[in-house]
């Protein structure tokens, strides 16, 4: 498979291997292949019909925009932040959209995209898609994943060990909630809290696990969450909880709390990436990342 690009006033095609585009392949992995390229001002790049055509993929992005800045290569896990402020890449079951790079609430730090996925849950006969969650991480925290360098995702995704130190690596990272229907706050919160607490047990929190618990749970007590509502949960170094919202995806997010507590941290992304994670599809996702990222 072949994508044309085009840059300035000259046009290339960039060969994807077998292994960028082989089946099953995701369309993230793909997207991530684009960051060999480096794009003159004004430059614009798109997928053409006949490989988009192609793909069969848990992501798609929409890459014909033009970019006002002049960027740099990037390492593999930032390339769509190098094709424009304007493009996405889309939760496929959800259909919400994800920048490819997030800013830490009140920081500079840059975040890179990772992976994605959908959280629903069983009411009835009925499975209801709640929301859709992305992780994003600090460029420089493959160094701490050197030892899978070379892996399948698929055997990425059955390492919990792998998780674990993607988790407890000491750079910043965030997960990015999209609400897909209205709720209100308290339910949120109810669900997450009862992933949390039995988690924050496990590690014999004790008094401080409980206040911090509670100091999170006041962001949503008595709020209403309509849909498209953006929620950062970001883990600032060393053990700071940045809670920030926003109401769509152009809004600038709202810090509402700053939580110390490494605990509440560690508990709160074993909830999406631990071994029993509550959306498998997020878990894949960054594995697939992941593969690519090493």
């Amino acid at each position: 498979m072949e994508i044309c690009c085009s840059a300035g006033t000259g046009n290339g095609r960039v060969l994807l291997t077998s292994a960028s585009t082989g089946k099953g392949c995701s369309f993230n992995r793909i997207t991530r292949t684009l960051a060999l390229l480096s794009f003159r001002r004004n430059s614009c790049c798109q997928l053409s019909e006949c490989c988009s055509s192609q793909l069969s993929a848990p992501y798609h992005i929409r890459l014909a925009t033009k970019s006002s800045r002049v960027p740099t290569p990037r390492r593999s896990a930032e390339v769509l932040a190098a094709v424009g402020t304007d493009d996405v890449v889309v939760e496929p079951a959800t259909g919400i959209s994800f920048r490819p790079s997030l800013l830490v609430p009140d920081g500079s730090i840059q975040l890179s995209f990772l992976g994605a996925g959908v959280r629903e849950k069983q009411i009835a006969f009925l499975k209801v898609k709640v929301y859709a969650v992305a992780i994003y991480v600090e460029d420089g925290i493959q160094s701490f994943l050197a030892s899978w360098h070379g892996k399948e995702a698929a055997d990425l995704a059955k390492d919990d060990a792998l998780y674990k130190v993607l988790a407890e690596a000491p750079f910043e990272k965030a997960l990015e909630i999209v609400l897909a229907r209205d709720v209100d706050g308290a339910t949120f919160w109810g669900a997450l809290d009862e992933a949390l607490v039995p988690r924050l047990k496990a590690a014999d929190n004790g008094v401080h696990g409980e206040a911090a618990l509670a100091d999170f749970g006041k962001v949503f007590q008595g709020r209403a969450l309509k849909q498209g509502t953006r929620i950062i949960l970001a883990w600032v170094q060393p053990s700071n909880l940045k809670i920030a919202i926003a109401t769509s995806l152009s809004a600038n997010p709202v810090t509402e709390a700053t939580i110390n507590s490494r605990v509440l941290l560690l508990a709160l992304f074993d909830v999406f990436l631990g071994s029993s994670a509550v959306s498998k599809s997020a878990k894949a996702s960054v594995a697939d990342g992941i593969a690519v990222l090493v």
